[in-house]
Formats: C-alpha cells, structure tokens, sequence
C-alpha cells in the first residue's frame, strides 16, 4: 500500500517538474489596412509600423517580406518582444502598379518553429486616363489609387500656373485608395492651347505642393495635358 502511494506521489511530482510551453509568437494588428508606395519612384515609401511578442527574451529574430530574409539579427526585448515599446518603423514594400497583398514575418533564431506572420496590402499612387488622346471636351476614363485619406479626391486643372478649376473626382475611396470617374479631359469651355497640369488629391482647395510657405498635406498625382489645334 505505501508502495503504490510513493509511486503516485512521484508521479505527480514529475508532472509539475514539466515546464510550461513558450508562448507562441504573434503580430499586433497593423495600423493601416493599405500602405501606398510611389509609382516610379521606389524610394518614395509609406511607413509600416509592427509590433511583435511572444519570443524569447533578448533573442534574435530575422525579418522577411514574401518570404525573402530583408534584416537579420533583430534583437528582442527583456519581454521577447519587439516594437511593443518602442517603435519599429519598415518602408512599405515597393509596387509598382496596381494593388496587392504583402506578408511580413519575423523568425527566432535557434527556434526557427517560433515565428509570426502578418498579412498587409499595398498599393502603387497614380492616375490613368484612356484614351490618352482625345477632344478636351470628349469624356474619357480616369483611374486612379493610393488615395487612402478618408477624403474625397479632387482634380485641379492649372494653366500657367493658374488654377482655372476644380472637379470632385470621388467620394471616399476603398481601403487602397482606389476610383474611378467617366469625365471630361479638360472641363473648360474652350482651353488655351499649351500644356495644361491635372494635379489630382485630397485637397478640397488647390494648393501648390511645391510651395514651401504652404501646408500640403495629402498625396498627390499630376497629369500633364498637351493642346494644340487641329485644323482640316
């Protein structure tokens, strides 16, 4: 009888020695449910901001976008975790046109089961117009994305540096910044010939975003409009 209670007791003081599993890694949600690069300028980049926990303390974690290593040897906190308190800051991956999906992951070094993943979406800023020749007045089809404040968008038709006017292009686009209108190329009765800029944001009043003693604080696309008559 003694025999079988030393043996149960052992038993159960085995079970308590086992430790209790690591808590698995995990991403804190991100902040933007789209990040906007710049068309043809990969340098021009929105920031992403991430937060991870769950990794052993101060160990080291490899950073990748789609699956490519992009930063090794990231160091967590005494928490096992990183940019919970302070921030961690990566350019949004580039994009060239269109709107996508990108997954970022984070790998504990020596532990490589010990990982976290979180899926973003991206989208490339610009306009697009077809056809890209017409009349000034014809209607034509304007498409464009990376427009994320939650805004209208406007175009702005300058001449000469000189707004000439204003057209609502959009209510408050998708999470990408995505729209798309069916209008006149140049909405003015009979526009001067010469080069013509269409600049397109989320700016209810023109602003010059290249005036320095002015606030400008939208993104923005421009088009550029060439008019020439046509006789015959």
């Amino acid at each position: 009888m003694s025999f079988r209670t030393f043996a149960a007791s052992g038993a159960l003081l085995i079970a308590l020695a086992v430790p209790a599993a690591a808590e698995a890694a995990t991403f804190a949600p991100l902040e933007k449910p789209c990040y906007v690069t710049a068309g043809a300028r990969p340098t021009e980049r929105e920031g992403v901001k991430l937060a991870a926990s769950g990794f052993t303390p101060n160990s080291l974690v490899d950073l990748a976008i789609d699956g490519e290593v992009i930063d090794a040897g990231l160091q967590t906190d005494a928490n096992g975790a990183i940019g919970v308190l302070s921030p961690f800051v990566i350019p949004a991956p580039f994009i060239k046109t269109g709107s996508g999906d990108f997954t970022v992951s984070l790998t504990e070094q020596g532990n490589p089961a010990n990982t976290a993943s979180v899926v973003g979406r991206h989208t490339a800023l610009g306009v697009k117009v077809k056809p890209q020749r017409a009349r000034p007045s014809s209607k034509i089809r304007f498409k464009g994305a990376g427009f994320t404040q939650d805004k209208p968008v406007y175009a702005h038709y300058v001449f000469k540096g000189k707004l000439k006017k204003t057209v609502k292009m959009s209510g408050d686009p998708n999470a990408c910044g995505e729209w798309k209108k069916r209008a006149k190329q140049i909405p003015v009765k009979n526009p001067s010939t010469g080069i013509w800029t269409v600049q397109f944001d989320q700016l209810k009043k023109y602003k010059d975003p290249f005036d320095r003693s002015s606030t400008f604080n939208s993104v923005f696309a421009q088009l550029r409009i060439s008019v020439t008559r046509v006789f015959g």
